[in-house]
């Protein structure tokens, strides 16, 4: 079971990663004008009809989950209730493993607002023509 979420945190650093990578390298490409030299070539429209919305529906998603309360399974909110169980129950090992998790997606969050900003910053500049 746990592996899974380890999976999951991996998942969504990589998707995350990826997103910055994009824009990062969309963003130092021009394109109105292609360069001959390059054996591919960049649609930006396909970017901006395709990928963008999905990087930033998956970017959201993400930090709705993150920030929801503790009803709202892996939030952050819910594994430091998960925690607090765990403490009760006399399981300091599992309480500081679920606080670790926690942190991290705390950590996480504002990578992925970053990356949001980031893609909406993208859109602006070469969608919007």
């Amino acid at each position: 079971m746990s592996m899974k979420w380890i999976q999951r945190i991996a998942a969504a650093g990589g998707a995350t990663v990826i997103a910055v990578t994009l824009v990062g390298t969309a963003a130092s490409a021009d394109p109105a004008t292609p360069n001959p030299s390059a054996g591919h070539s960049f649609d930006v429209q396909k970017v901006c009809a395709q990928r963008i919305p999905k990087l930033s529906d998956r970017a959201t998603k993400l930090i709705t989950r993150i920030t929801g309360g503790p009803e709202v399974a892996g939030s952050s909110a819910n594994l430091r209730a998960r925690a607090e169980k765990a403490k009760t129950a006399g399981n300091p090992a599992e309480a500081d493993w679920l606080d670790g998790k926690a942190q991290h997606r705390d950590d996480r969050l504002d990578l992925l607002k970053k990356a949001v900003a980031q893609l909406d910053a993208y859109k602006q500049k070469y969608c919007a023509k």
